[in-house]
């Protein structure tokens, strides 16, 4: 008894000369920063205060955001301009040039948004999340929206080719006011009234100066402008206009505290469960 009692001693001597305290805390140290980086990695610093209320935003982000759907613009209307005046220049006169039109609008509508999506990401990072599958859906949106709109451009083409340059204009116009919506419901539900307010208002702040352009200048300068000019006044002064409504919403919610877009949806929300267990719960009586 007395040697197994030795012999189980030794073996806690021994484990006691190999266990080294220093070790110990460099390892659990490394552990913590591991976990910390992970909980980094997979939360991107999203506070509780992030999670419950509408996302942070300032000025200078407003700006940033704002001028960079200018450049966004600028680089994708500067290559459809190039692109319809250099390359479908001999083609005017041709039964093919509303189609290729129609097909240039859509890529340079595509580009633009994702772009500028992609900005807002990097200056919004815990609003727009899931960034692959928005770009997805406003892709889908885009295709679908060009199917419906090319048989117009061959339309308006066959009847007043003069007046195709203002179908582009629509389609233009259009397609990014949707696309935009369609982020800002996938990105933020809860807040997409913000979204929805501060994006038609850019959109009817955009049409009013389009027309009183129009009125006011020939007809090859309305074209240079809609090839060109449309697309850039357009995604800044709707993304302006949705950043400012975010922007005072968000300076209420901290002075107040109150957060009266996400209780409205949020009481929506509980109805809404509240409904289907009632029915859940109907429909189990009735079995």
């Amino acid at each position: 008894m007395s040697e197994s009692k030795t012999e189980t001693s030794q073996k806690r001597s021994n484990l006691n000369e190999k266990w080294d305290p220093e070790w110990t805390v460099q390892n659990s140290t490394v552990n913590e920063e591991v976990k910390f980086w992970v909980q980094r990695t997979s939360f991107s610093d999203v506070s509780n205060e992030d999670i419950l209320g509408p996302s942070k935003i300032d000025i200078t982000s407003v700006w940033l955001s704002a001028l960079g759907s200018i450049a966004a613009g600028f680089l994708w209307g500067l290559f459809v301009l190039l692109f319809t005046y250099v390359f479908l220049g001999s083609l005017q006169t041709s039964g093919i040039f509303p189609y290729i039109l129609s097909l240039v609008g859509f890529f340079a509508i595509l580009i633009t948004v994702s772009v500028s999506f992609v900005l807002n990401r990097l200056l919004f990072p815990v609003k727009y999340k899931e960034w692959s599958v928005v770009l997805g859906q406003m892709t889908i949106l885009s295709i679908f929206f060009f199917i419906l709109v090319s048989p117009l451009y061959i339309y308006i083409n066959w009847v007043k080719q003069d007046a195709l340059i203002f179908i582009f204009f629509f389609h233009i116009t259009i397609n990014i006011l949707a696309t935009s919506l369609l982020g800002e419901i996938l990105s933020s539900y809860r807040y997409v009234l913000l979204s929805i307010y501060g994006s038609f208002i850019g959109f009817f702040a955009t049409s009013i100066l389009s027309v009183v352009f129009f009125m006011n200048f020939s007809l090859s300068i309305n074209a240079i402008y809609s090839l060109i000019g449309v697309i850039i006044v357009v995604n800044f002064i709707i993304t302006l206009f949705r950043l400012l409504f975010e922007l005072v919403y968000y300076k209420i919610y901290t002075k107040t505290g109150t957060d009266h877009l996400g209780d409205i949806f949020a009481q929506i929300e509980n109805e809404e469960k509240e409904i289907l267990a009632k029915a859940e719960k109907e429909l189990g009586t009735f079995e």
